[in-house]
């Protein structure tokens, strides 16, 4: 297993802090919002932090992006 760092976007762009219910705060977190879109996933924390900063400062919507580390099976 190989260590990978994924850029994940928040489905739908509703900030985290609304005085809604936690049950009700739509945080569902994809890897990809449509077919024509990329799955952003880097060998290093900082390329995909860099990559979550570039994303956050061209959305207009103020959807939210996190990074999360994976496992990913290498090849033998």
């Amino acid at each position: 297993m190989a260590t990978k760092y994924r850029v994940y976007k928040q489905l739908i762009p509703v900030p985290l802090n609304t005085d809604d219910p936690t049950w009700a705060k739509r945080q569902i977190w994809v890897q990809k919002l449509n077919s024509e879109d990329t799955i952003d996933e880097f060998d290093t924390l900082a390329e995909a932090q860099a990559k979550r900063d570039e994303l956050t400062a061209a959305d207009e919507t103020g959807r939210i992006y996190k990074v999360e580390e994976v496992e990913v099976e290498v090849g033998e």
